[in-house]
């Protein structure tokens, strides 16, 4: 009987181990506020193209910036929640496929 008391406990811990090894870490629940294409310019080639991306994580509104390829952005819509992760001026988004995007924070705006 102790035996098999201390089977399952290894196996039960073994699982708690595996769970928290693959859990998200440090990443928390964003909500996508708004997405909108930028308008390549012909004058400034350097800046043409790209997304402004509002997220907004818990009370803090983040406004950002993001020159990755549009198949990223491809199932965004305001209104659905990513898992996010903020990194100094970089916010790391993780995709449904997996995929992460990184966006530059351009401005962070805190609810009062």
């Amino acid at each position: 009987m102790k035996k098999y008391l201390v089977a399952v406990s290894c196996c039960i811990a073994m699982a708690a181990v595996l769970a928290y090894g693959q859990g998200d870490e440090g990443y928390q629940t964003a909500r996508l506020v708004s997405i909108d294409k930028i308008a390549a310019d012909a004058q400034h080639m350097e800046s043409s193209g790209g997304y402004k991306i509002s997220m907004s994580m818990g009370p803090t509104l983040f406004l950002c910036r993001s020159n990755g390829p549009a198949a990223a952005f491809i199932d965004w819509s305001p209104g659905k929640e990513y898992p996010a992760k903020v990194n100094g001026k970089v916010m790391q988004v993780k995709n449904p496929n997996g995929q992460i995007v990184e966006l530059n924070i351009l401005k962070q705006k805190t609810a009062k």
